[in-house]
């Protein structure tokens, strides 16, 4: 599928289009194949952070939750020393506090969209790009655009804006459209959709049993109206869709149907061809026994690129699945043509971004201020009381 810099969800103009070309054109094998990876930061350890910004020139990292202080040191390092602006994410799920421990907790999915009213969805995405910028990120791996048909399943459960589609809709919406007007791009995850089966994706591959139909009605709305609203990334789950992989590739024996994160059934053909993503797919962290079950990790690393995302999660052997990848490359797993084609969505971001016209370095002292706002704590306390729903079991609700 072609890419349109144009259109939704870079909107690029004819001068980024020239630097995500003239980037590329520039760029070794070497150096293309190290921005499919989006490793991870727990620390401003310096040797690290040199190694992953001037030795694997990565495309980009997670930030785990730091003092803000280490977030600031952390992200300046990288971006100082990075030759291309690097992509810094974190899980900024609930509020600022996924990223630094100063950070504003305003509530998990369910508590905001418990309020029932998406506004305060809207100011959730607010907080986590007020709060998520002013320390250097620049990408959240949220909303959550799961939905909690089951109540058993370990991952969604209160993480999720509820158990009906229109409401996670309206809430991921909104939420996409508030923090990414702060230069940070959204993620919606995990796509195609948890919360189906009880499965736990760090354990075990996980699955979604709706049919076809039954997927349209209810995540395919959700992804649909997210794509729409122009959500710039999106991740894949190590999720199986059975019903379409198998409706897309009739030819798919029930023991062939993998996870999203390596299915270009669910990735290329669902994601990017049926529903018309354009943006970026980046898989969920590759260290989960959900992709490891699939298939051996020296087939599964490249995998995962030639199956249609565009950016690799974490490692579990940094030198190890590297050479994987390379290896992938070399006998043809990902084609030049596949390779090329990650690269300029990662670089599309950036630009998208506007990465490689502004300054990337954070500031402590606007941080921390921004970090201790009294009202983002008071908008913390009102959604907290307009979540509260069940006081007494009078109905017999419980």
């Amino acid at each position: 599928m072609k890419i349109n810099l144009k259109a939704k969800p870079f909107n690029l103009n004819d001068d980024d289009i020239k630097w995500v070309e003239n980037t590329l054109g520039t760029m070794t094998e070497e150096e293309k194949i190290a921005q499919l990876f989006c490793l991870i930061a727990y620390s401003s350890e310096e040797n690290y952070l040199d190694y992953l910004s001037c030795g694997l020139k990565i495309g980009g990292i997670m930030c785990r939750t730091m003092p803000a202080q280490e977030v600031v040191k952390t992200v300046s390092r990288l971006q100082e020393r990075s030759k291309i602006p690097m992509l810094i994410s974190a899980n900024l799920e609930a509020g600022g506090n996924g990223v630094a421990f100063e950070g504003t907790r305003m509530g998990c999915e369910m508590a905001v969209s418990a309020t029932g009213d998406s506004a305060f969805a809207q100011k959730l995405g607010d907080l986590c790009g007020k709060e998520g910028s002013v320390l250097g990120i620049n990408w959240a791996f949220a909303p959550i655009a799961d939905i909690d048909f089951n109540f058993r399943n370990p991952i969604t459960n209160t993480r999720t804006f509820g158990a009906n589609p229109s409401q996670v809709s309206e809430n991921s919406v909104a939420y996409i459209q508030a923090i990414q007007k702060y230069g940070v791009a959204a993620a919606a995850k995990h796509f195609p959709g948890d919360g189906v089966d009880e499965r736990d994706q760090h354990l075990v591959s996980a699955v979604n049993t709706f049919s076809c139909k039954e997927w349209d009605e209810t995540y395919g709305q959700v992804y649909k109206k997210c794509i729409e609203a122009g959500v710039m990334t999106i991740m894949a789950g190590h999720i199986m869709l059975p019903s379409y992989s198998q409706a897309l590739n009739p030819s798919l024996k029930d023991e062939d149907v993998l996870p999203a994160t390596l299915s270009p059934e669910i990735i290329t053909g669902l994601l990017k061809e049926k529903l018309g993503f354009n943006g970026l797919v980046i898989t969920d962290s590759t260290t989960m026994a959900g992709l490891a079950m699939a298939m051996d990790r020296r087939l599964a690393v490249p995998r995962t690129i030639a199956a249609g995302c565009d950016m690799f999660l974490f490692t579990k052997n940094l030198e190890e699945d590297f050479a994987y990848m390379k290896e992938g490359v070399k006998n043809g797993t990902i084609t030049q043509e596949r390779l090329d084609d990650a690269v300029t969505k990662i670089l599309a971001l950036k630009a998208a971004l506007k990465l490689h016209k502004k300054n990337n370095i954070p500031s402590l002292e606007a941080a921390l201020k921004t970090l201790s706002a009294p009202e983002s704590k008071n908008l913390a306390l009102e959604c907290a009381d307009r979540a509260i729903t069940l006081v007494k079991n009078k109905q017999e609700l419980l």
